[in-house]
């Protein structure tokens, strides 16, 4: 029996704005997690090419897709950004990879590869992705590499 049971994912991009000129848009991705007693939502937010993890009790996706931010909701983030899960690193995919690699056999590599691939995939791949692990065990099925695995 695996870890990390996938209750929900959800995954979007929010396109950024023109307020003060072209924004660039972010894409998330969003896993609720049941390990054991617990449940949590691990979420990435990418923007340009850098990740940014996120823990947390409550479902953040809509406020992130939505831009949603007032300053309980900024510090919440504040207090829910991790740079690293289980031993391994999110601060940049390149630091992430090398991470992973060390971390062999721990559960939370897959759980961690699944989020990035969700974050990356294409999205007329999504649905796809997302049948991938929900409701399943994600260390028990087999991950595909994503584009900064390859």
């Amino acid at each position: 029996m695996g870890k990390y049971y996938i209750d929900d994912v959800k995954c979007g991009l929010e396109k950024g704005g023109m307020a003060c000129g072209p924004g660039f848009g972010t894409v998330v991705a969003s896993v609720k997690v049941s390990d054991g007693s617990k449940s949590f939502w691990l979420t990435n937010a990418e923007v340009e090419g850098l990740p940014g993890f996120y823990m947390s009790d409550e479902d953040i996706y809509d406020r992130l897709i939505n831009i949603s931010a007032d300053d309980d909701f900024i510090d919440y983030l504040d207090h829910c950004f991790i740079d690293s899960f289980e031993g391994i690193k999110l601060r940049e995919y390149d630091e992430m990879m090398e991470s992973i690699k060390k971390n062999e056999g721990n559960p939370a590599v897959s759980l961690i590869r699944y989020i990035v691939l969700l974050t990356r995939c294409e999205m007329e791949e999504v649905d796809k992705v997302v049948a991938l692990v929900k409701g399943k065990f994600v260390d028990e099925v087999e991950i595909p590499a994503s584009d900064v695995e390859k």
